[in-house]
């Protein structure tokens, strides 16, 4: 998965959906200045991913196996403030939004209508590094 794209944005995609975490991988595949670093299936597998990799940007779902992207948010913020958190999502409720977002998330999408707006941001962060890194 690492590539060694030194200088590109590094993600880190933790979805329980092998279908959507593919999905993404195909999509970023095209956005120059990204580099896919992981993919996370569970709880477990994105904490430990994250402390090896230490990405840029985490993709999380709020739905995970062995506990929820909550939990990771949580341990995420706490040893990696400046990371990138999107919360990506087919739960909207007010309340997972409200603590995704106390706990320091910097984005909260919908899997269902927000997709074009995650890859919008993704795009822009990519470029924005880019811009930084000249």
């Amino acid at each position: 998965m690492n590539n060694d794209k030194s200088g590109d944005l590094t993600v880190l995609i933790a979805d329980d959906s092998a279908a959507l975490r593919e999905r993404l991988v195909e999509i970023f595949s095209e956005v120059r200045g990204l580099n896919i670093v992981g993919l996370a299936e569970d709880v477990a597998t994105a904490t430990a991913a994250i402390a090896e990799l230490k990405p840029e940007v985490v993709i999380l779902d709020i739905q995970m196996s062995g506990g929820t992207g909550i939990d990771v948010l949580c341990d995420l913020k706490r040893s990696y403030p400046s990371t990138v958190a999107i919360m990506l999502t087919n739960h909207l409720y007010p309340q997972y939004r409200q603590k995704c977002l106390e706990l320091g998330a910097d984005y909260f999408l919908s899997k269902s209508i927000d997709m074009q707006l995650l890859i919008d941001i993704v795009r822009h962060l990519a470029t924005a590094k880019d811009v930084i890194d000249e």
